[in-house]
């Protein structure tokens, strides 16, 4: 079942006109458009406007790991706590899946980089946020990364873009074989100092608010899913986007302040994260009916093969190799249902 057809099964109309009515707010019009199970809509009164999220409540049997709506909202007074930009709470009805909150506006930084402007300051001014982030103690009692949904998942390459690429099945033990590669290549850096990671910090959740001072030009957005995690995850996030391109310039000048280890733990976590995305984004298109994000799965060849040749990588690159796997070589997505044949049942 697609997304779409999925709210409007669960969600309630009576419930969300009672919430509006309760608060004197009236639906403007639709908002955004992610992968989830979450609607947004601008509402207006007396000439303001805010922002109305629409989700499951927690506990309810379509949600999913990620997306907590008391998650969303104890990040968000926290990441306010610490001098960051994170919309303000107006009203809430956690039994029924509603917030009213701030109105950031329409500008992320992705449509503020399609705009005249010096990009270098979008990313510098994110940058600045995360290594703010990583400065300060976290209080919040968040999941372990490792122990994650998150992390399990970058099996999925092997679930799902492996299958397509080779038009079979996979043999029974590849994805362990798989995981004992990348287990072995971990083993060989320095455990990454640990903090607040939000898990999904790229461009088009991020909201440039110009008329803000400093990091709270950043407005911080979808970081429900937040997790303790390695340093630098969100970074690979952000430099190595899965829907957009980054100026290799604006990369590299962020790259260059770090550390030699820190550059060998960003290629680990930005590898594993696009190993993740890319089975994730066939597997929406073949299991959910969701294709939208095909487009980006060159891209995510591209991240992948060019991050193969680090030294780092080079027993995944051999791996690979083996198996006759080669991320240079574009995929056909025209007949992406027939690849149900392909996927074994225990894929991810």
């Amino acid at each position: 079942m697609n997304v779409a057809h999925m709210q409007d099964l669960v969600f309630d109309k009576d419930h969300c006109q009672s919430f509006l009515n309760k608060h004197g707010w009236q639906i403007d019009k639709p908002v955004g458009q992610d992968s989830s199970i979450r609607r947004y809509f601008r509402v207006t009164k007396n000439n303001r406007s805010a922002i109305l999220m629409e989700t499951v409540p927690d506990g309810s049997p379509y949600a999913t790991p990620g997306h907590s709506l008391g998650d969303f909202v104890r990040i968000a007074k926290w990441l306010e706590s610490v001098d960051l930009k994170a919309p303000e709470i107006y009203e809430e009805d956690q039994e029924h899946g509603y917030l009213l909150l701030e109105d950031l506006g329409d500008v992320c930084f992705r449509d503020a980089m399609r705009s005249d402007v010096d990009v270098s300051k979008f990313y510098e001014t994110a940058a600045d946020v995360l290594q703010h982030l990583s400065s300060v103690s976290c209080s919040l009692a968040l999941p372990q990364y490792y122990d994650s949904h998150v992390h399990r998942r970058h099996r999925r390459v092997i679930d799902w873009f492996v299958p397509l690429a080779r038009q079979a099945k996979n043999d029974d033990g590849l994805v362990e074989e798989y995981k004992n590669v990348w287990q072995g290549i971990e083993e060989q850096l320095p455990a990454a100092p640990q903090g607040f990671t939000h898990v999904d910090f790229h461009a088009q959740n991020l909201m440039w608010l110009p008329e803000e001072q400093g990091m709270k030009r950043c407005g911080i957005l979808d970081f429900q899913g937040a997790m303790i995690g390695p340093q630098p995850y969100d970074l690979s996030n952000l430099l190595e986007d899965a829907r957009n391109d980054i100026p290799a310039e604006s990369k590299q000048k962020i790259l260059s302040s770090l550390t030699d280890e820190q550059q060998a733990r960003f290629r680990v976590l930005a590898t594993q994260f696009h190993c993740r995305v890319i089975g994730q984004f066939i597997k929406q298109a073949a299991m959910d009916e969701n294709p939208r994000y095909l487009p980006h799965i060159p891209r995510l060849q591209n991240y992948i093969a060019e991050g193969l040749k680090d030294p780092v990588l080079k027993p995944l690159h051999e791996f690979f190799d083996d198996l006759g796997v080669d991320f240079k070589t574009p995929v056909s997505l025209e007949n992406i249902q027939g690849l149900k044949s392909f996927v074994r049942e225990d894929a991810m």
